[in-house]
């Protein structure tokens, strides 16, 4: 019989028979080939922990450990790999890091002014550059109201790609963006401004593949551009 277990570290570690994956109709190559079966499983069973032991997820990539323990026992660790924005902040101040020739400042702002007047001092013609990673990503809201003031709040671009979903699922909506033709001032402001109205921001993943099969699309280009006319 299946067990839960939420750990301390916010993991979940759920212990599974064989008996458990027939009932299911899983075979263990499901998880290595990332079917549909294993997907809908491994859907379910965060539903049944949810319930069971009180595990949350916040909508975040979600990566998944299986462990085979013996032949009649198998181990799932459930971890979500989420990206603070202000890890992500950090990262982008480090790729467009201070010149050593610029004067460095005797006051040390507040990070929010800080990448703010950062981002004024750069060239506006300057493209953010591709590190490896470039400068995709997918934020998290709780309403479409919280989605529109975002955008509402961010300089005018033609040059951010940009989609809209909805996942019925979490009731939440998603905004995709591509900034990586964009200038680094708009980089700048578009993360800080995620930390006041986004619920989270991640790097892009392959959580936007799952997105664009289960989740509803709302607005399919020019999401940005598109809700700050709202």
């Amino acid at each position: 019989m299946m067990k839960f277990e939420k750990m301390d570290n916010g993991s979940l570690r759920c212990t599974l028979t064989q008996d458990d994956l027939e009932q299911n109709g899983i075979e263990l190559d499901d998880f290595f080939s990332n079917t549909q079966n294993a997907r809908e499983f491994l859907e379910k069973l965060i539903r049944i922990a949810e319930d069971e032991v009180g595990f949350k997820t916040t909508g975040n990539m979600m990566s998944i450990q299986a462990a085979i323990m013996s032949e009649d026992e198998i181990v799932l660790t459930f971890s979500e790999n989420q990206v603070s924005s202000a890890e992500i902040l950090e990262h982008i101040r480090n790729m467009f890091g201070t010149s050593s020739g610029k004067e460095q400042r005797l006051k040390q702002p507040d990070v929010k002014d800080d990448i703010l007047k950062e981002a004024g001092g750069q060239e506006i013609e300057e493209t953010a550059e591709d590190d490896g990673e470039g400068y995709a990503y997918l934020l998290t809201f709780d309403t479409l109201t919280d989605v529109r003031r975002f955008c509402q709040v961010l300089p005018k671009t033609r040059k951010a790609k940009s989609r809209l979903y909805y996942l019925g699922q979490k009731q939440q909506y998603f905004l995709w963006t591509d900034l990586n033709d964009t200038t680094r001032g708009y980089v700048y402001e578009f993360v800080t401004a995620s930390m006041e109205y986004a619920k989270s921001i991640e790097k892009d993943s392959v959580r936007r593949k799952f997105l664009d099969e289960h989740a509803d699309i709302v607005i399919k280009e020019h999401a940005l551009e598109l809700l700050k006319k709202l």
